[in-house]
């Protein structure tokens, strides 16, 4: 195992444990957002400072993003028999996790 992959699996793990804390109600859409921005703009950070570890520091922070949002869109799944999710719908939990990331609250 190379660096990258051993910091790339740390990130995944944690961001596990962020979405466990959520499926568990500890942790609403925002607290996950903003925990898993923190922890990908953090590692970013690292790999750039170390840049002997990669030379793509987006590629990993791309990856992990990705990453959270499908384990946040699978909670979205388990609940849509309570939900009738259009495609519209579908494409609207994209935005909603997008702009929770990225401005840290609901859009409005």
């Amino acid at each position: 195992m190379n660096c990258i992959d051993a910091i790339e699996g740390t990130a995944k793990k944690v961001i596990s444990d962020f979405y466990a804390m959520h499926e568990s109600g500890e942790m609403d859409d925002t607290e996950f957002a903003r925990s898993t921005r923190v922890l990908i703009d953090g590692t970013g950070e690292f790999v750039v400072d170390n840049c002997e570890i990669t030379p793509n520091p987006e590629l990993l922070k791309t990856v992990l993003f990705e990453y959270a949002r499908d384990l946040w869109k699978r909670s979205l799944k388990a609940k849509e028999e309570d939900r009738s999710a259009s495609p519209v719908d579908q494409g609207y939990d994209d935005y909603y996790f997008d702009y929770i990331f990225r401005h840290g609250t609901y859009p409005a």
